[in-house]
């Protein structure tokens, strides 16, 4: 069941539009002294994806091309700047809709007509929502500096270059915030 619903996180649901995102960090950190990572060390399997190594591979990829992007070089020696770690999350919620109505008016060869109707019944739907959390901690001390959140309505694709296209927007979005100004 863990991997379906991993699988359905694979592709976020259409455009960039859907997408939220925010940002949590440590106020009155020096942002500006970062300039090396490394992945956090993770012998416990307590961050990424345990199910789906293609997945996690997509969004390993794009975290590190965003953080080069802007200037910052992964190194593979124990004394980076910083960690970089991600969760991934999906989660079924639930919407409904309440009262609709609608007025229509019209003309025909037998004369004018009109009506109105009302629907009073809700419609219930279920969708899944994923969360991807991506977390910046010190090397010293293992503490959390930076924090982002992004969360949206997620369905199945089956093409692999859309997964990525999407996972790439995502984290680029996030990254946007990254340094906090």
């Amino acid at each position: 069941m863990k991997i379906l619903w991993v699988m359905c996180f694979i592709v976020l649901l259409q455009a960039c539009s859907g997408i939220t995102v925010s940002q949590d960090y440590e106020q009155g950190y020096d942002f500006s002294a970062l300039k090396t990572f490394a992945w956090k060390p993770d012998d416990n399997k307590e961050y990424g994806l345990k199910d789906n190594e293609l997945l996690d591979k997509r969004i390993r990829t794009a975290l590190v091309d965003q953080l080069s992007a802007r200037s910052y070089v992964l190194v593979d020696s124990a004394t980076p700047d910083f960690f970089i770690s991600y969760q991934l999350t999906v989660e079924q919620k639930i919407t409904s809709s309440g009262v609709s109505g609608g007025i229509s008016l019209g003309r025909s060869s037998y004369g004018r007509y009109g009506g109105v109707g009302i629907s009073s019944g809700s419609q219930v739907r279920a969708y899944d929502q994923g969360t991807l959390l991506i977390d910046i901690t010190e090397t010293q001390g293992n503490t959390l500096i930076w924090r982002g959140t992004s969360t949206q309505k997620v369905s199945d694709h089956t093409d692999p270059d859309e997964s990525a296209a999407v996972i790439n927007e995502t984290v680029g979005k996030m990254l946007q915030q990254f340094p906090p100004k």
